[in-house]
């Protein structure tokens, strides 16, 4: 099983493969914090700091939203990312 670790919380997670990092967040106590569910709001902003190709593909919604907020290449929105395999993020600022 793949392994989701926040650095901002110091914590890791082993995950099924295509869990979506808010229901794992959900689940656990972490500083991701989610206004929503559809990409729309950006408070779940994170930095991928290692490997970004063991999250799904950014879909054309995320894409949009994170053109619009101005977001860094190396940042997702954590409502939109299923992990696929080992992946590391922090809270983005």
């Amino acid at each position: 099983m793949p392994r989701l670790t926040i650095t901002t919380d110091k914590k890791n997670f082993e995950v099924p493969v295509g869990s979506s990092i808010i229901d794992v967040c959900e689940n656990e106590d972490t500083s991701i914090l989610f206004g929503c569910r559809d990409g729309a709001c950006g408070a779940c902003m994170v930095r991928v700091l290692e490997n970004p190709q063991n999250l799904s593909p950014i879909s054309d919604q995320e894409q949009d939203f994170l053109e619009a907020m101005a977001a860094r290449d190396d940042e997702r929105l954590a409502c939109q990312c299923r992990v696929l395999g080992n992946v590391t993020v922090e809270v983005s600022q």
